[in-house]
């Protein structure tokens, strides 16, 4: 799912250590692709597709991730908000059907068929969480949504802090150990941990503007408000807060030893204790967002794929795929999503 997991952390345990093109699959028809999720050997690609006799503009499409051999694709009939996120044998797609009106989709991974739909009436940005069998949509109007994955039957919805101006939740819920953290962009801003089971409110902190994240893991809950990260305890105490000069909206990657977040033409990783432990900065190069691999930490720019050691930040190696797309890191392969329509997998062989 997005972020990897449902505590967002984009780490993986390990990915290829001299990664060449294994295959590239070119898909018909289409002009973008976007974030994928991978599961059980499989990947689960959402497109923009261009077509004079297509219905619907979007689709997701399935390819066998050892091959890139495309298995089917299923119409989309709203625009999808990133990667699906898959659990067993189900697939779900959040969308935008109107400005502010949004859907949940379940389909099954077998064929695509589509299994249920749930129509929210608030505008969704964020891509599903799923933790435990359950389904989690925050929206705009500070609404979140918990679902089952198997039928998308509503097993709670509330409305956070409504009555006292509300928020605006427009990333993706975090979750980790049966609670669930939420960053609010507007109304009353913060930090917001709830019930994973039931809703309840369990915990808030007041932050500026939350514009990415929460990232959840054993070490600390973390939010970007623009060009400062802070770290919260999993019981809501503040740990510290870092600033980062020209850090954008980009999702930031944690490991048991540092955060890493991508910063115009750096990257940035700051230990535990909030201290800066090493920068790395590419000459004439743009980065984008980081992935945690075993003891590297993978960052597409501009022009390369490059691979850092996660303790030192210098540089293991480096390869050139086109495109600019986020790349999906599993201990066989790499796979990157490209400009032109296209994806790639890189491996050892």
């Amino acid at each position: 799912m997005s972020g990897r997991n449902p505590g967002h952390t984009r780490r993986a345990a390990s990915g290829p250590t001299d990664p060449k093109t294994v295959w590239q699959t070119d898909l018909s028809q289409v002009r973008a692709t976007g974030t994928p999720a991978i599961s059980a050997g499989h990947l689960y690609l959402p497109v923009d597709a261009i077509s004079d006799t297509a219905r619907h503009r979007y689709r997701i499409h399935a390819l066998r991730a050892a091959t890139g051999e495309e298995r089917w694709q299923v119409p989309l009939r709203s625009e999808p908000n990133g990667p699906p996120a898959v659990r067993g044998d189900h697939i779900v797609v959040t969308a935008k059907r109107a400005l502010e009106k949004g859907r949940i989709i379940g389909f099954q991974t077998r064929y695509g068929d589509e299994d249920w739909l749930v129509d929210i009436d608030a505008r969704l940005t964020a891509p599903p969480t799923i933790a435990d069998g359950v389904v989690y949509v925050p929206d705009w109007s500070g609404r979140v949504h918990a679902l089952s994955v198997g039928d998308g039957s509503v097993r709670w919805s509330h409305n956070v802090d409504a009555e006292a101006g509300g928020r605006t939740f427009t990333e993706p819920v975090a979750v980790l150990d049966g609670t669930l953290y939420l960053g609010s962009r507007s109304g009353k801003t913060g930090l917001v941990a709830l019930d994973a089971t039931t809703g309840e409110k369990e915990w808030v902190e007041s932050t500026r503007t939350v514009t990415g994240g929460p990232v959840a893991h054993p070490e600390g809950v973390v939010v970007q408000s623009h060009q400062l990260v802070t770290a919260f305890d999993t019981d809501g105490t503040r740990q510290w807060s870092f600033n980062i000069p020209d850090a954008g909206v980009q999702q930031i990657a944690v490991d048991s030893q540092h955060l890493y977040v991508s910063a115009g033409d750096t990257v940035q990783a700051i230990d535990w204790n909030g201290e800066d432990a090493w920068t790395y900065e590419p000459p004439g190069e743009r980065v984008g967002i980081p992935t945690v691999a075993g003891e590297t930490v993978l960052i597409r720019s501009e022009k390369r794929l490059v691979a850092l050691s996660r303790a030192t930040g210098d540089e293991r190696w480096s390869t050139t795929p086109g495109g600019a797309g986020r790349v999906i890191v599993t201990p066989e392969a790499i796979f990157s999503p490209e400009s032109d329509g296209s994806v790639v997998a890189l491996g050892e062989s």
